[in-house]
């Protein structure tokens, strides 16, 4: 009778361990990032959409079957973009608006988003 009861209770779920990586990882994985995305926005010739650009990092990933929900992943995009520093990968975002945004490269001017004179 106890083990009736034991498969309809839930299995409490283990602990997540959070994981961490070196320096040298961390160095690795930006300039991974950064041949990925000098590569897009010299394929399109011009600033690439965030979510454009987020689909085809995924795409070049891999990991383009669904498992990822696109707007958050082209967020996590832009803040990692933005906080790196790179001298050619920008984002321009004129707001936090999750997956609004343009990625360009610094050193192309027919890269980079239209401005406004506003």
């Amino acid at each position: 009778m106890r083990r009736i009861f034991r498969f309809r209770g839930s299995l409490p779920e283990p602990p997540r361990r959070p994981w961490g990586i070196s320096a040298d990882q961390h160095r690795q994985l930006l300039e991974l990032l950064s041949q990925i995305g000098l590569h897009i926005v010299h394929e399109a010739r011009g600033p690439v959409p965030l979510l454009t650009f987020g689909r085809r990092v995924l795409e070049r990933l891999g990991a383009s079957n669904g498992t990822v929900p696109l707007p958050h992943f082209a967020d996590a995009l832009k803040r990692v973009i933005r906080d790196m520093r790179h001298d050619h990968l920008r984002v321009m975002a004129p707001t936090d608006m999750m997956g609004v945004g343009y990625v360009y490269n610094a050193h192309d001017p027919q890269t980079w988003p239209v401005r406004t004179s506003r």
